[in-house]
């Protein structure tokens, strides 16, 4: 009986990680989906192989995966595992769950953005424009997916103009984008390049 009793607080003590971790991962979505490299410890001070991801999103992932098993048909825990994946910088295995997410809730506007950004990141770059247009064809001024479509004009196609006139769309309709003068710092420095 008592065996019983430490499984139960146990997977409670787990369960409750993984929900504090996931609504954490849930309310940070809305920033950039392109980000910034985070400040790395070094190996030394870590003790980790390299390669291996952080503790944190390591735990959190085991989590999400139990609570995923439990309820297949959760969209919401496989875009967390999904998220989960992408903060760790392992984008080919966060395509996956956001795929299936996408199954069991379609056309979600953040999800497509997100998986568009890991194809990006994996080197599939038609694939991500691809996806960003559909995003932007059915929520034509979702800030994310006018702001990742930028980046890959810009980075893959050498497309200059046609990031500048995407961005320019994506501050006309979202002014409160988290990045607006950033944004219009790197429209400036772009239609310079031009003269």
């Amino acid at each position: 009986m008592r065996n019983a009793g430490v499984n139960l607080l146990f997977s409670a003590v787990i369960a409750l990680l993984g929900v504090v971790s996931a609504v954490s991962v849930y309310v940070n979505r809305n920033q950039p989906v392109i980000r910034d490299a985070p400040a790395a410890a070094s190996r030394a001070e870590t003790q980790l192989p390299e390669g291996h991801p952080p503790i944190d999103l390591s735990n959190r992932l085991v989590a999400l995966e139990e609570m995923s098993r439990k309820e297949p048909q959760n969209a919401e825990l496989k875009v967390q595992i999904g998220n989960t994946y992408y903060d760790m910088g392992q984008y080919q295995k966060a395509i996956g769950p956001y795929e299936e997410a996408l199954k069991l809730k379609p056309q979600d506007p953040a999800v497509e953005t997100d998986l568009a950004t890991c194809y990006h990141n994996i080197g599939e770059h038609r694939k991500a424009l691809q996806i960003l247009d559909g995003v932007l064809r059915s929520h034509p001024d979702f800030p994310m997916a006018l702001f990742n479509k930028g980046i890959v004009l810009q980075a893959v196609d050498g497309d200059v103009k046609g990031a500048i006139a995407v961005w320019e769309r994506l501050l006309q309709t979202n002014p409160d984008f988290s990045r607006t003068a950033d944004l219009e710092e790197r429209i400036a420095q772009l239609k310079a390049s031009l003269k």
